[in-house]
């Protein structure tokens, strides 16, 4: 997410909808090592990818109502993605 589309101020303005979460799944110094990899697991089984980009929206009950199994998106691609989302 530090790159790309959410630099955009459009994208910007869209996430202000939601709470952004970075799950990083792809540590590989020895002291991230365990926690990424613990990551990856729940991504995988939440998820059924361990994908980077991945991508996911969840309702407040953690229902998913939006997601991307990896890829690297353009600005108007994510932005039609997330506008799908209904306000909550």
């Amino acid at each position: 997410m530090e790159r790309g589309p959410f630099l955009n101020d459009e994208v910007r303005k869209e996430f202000e909808r939601f709470v952004v979460i970075i799950l990083h799944t792809d540590g590989t110094d020895e002291r991230h090592l365990d926690s990424s990899i613990r990551n990856q697991d729940l991504k995988r089984e939440r998820f059924g990818t361990a994908a980077n980009p991945h991508y996911a929206v969840l309702d407040p009950t953690g229902k998913k109502v939006y997601w991307e199994k990896g890829g690297v998106f353009g600005v108007e691609e994510l932005l039609a993605g997330l506008r799908t989302v209904p306000s909550q």
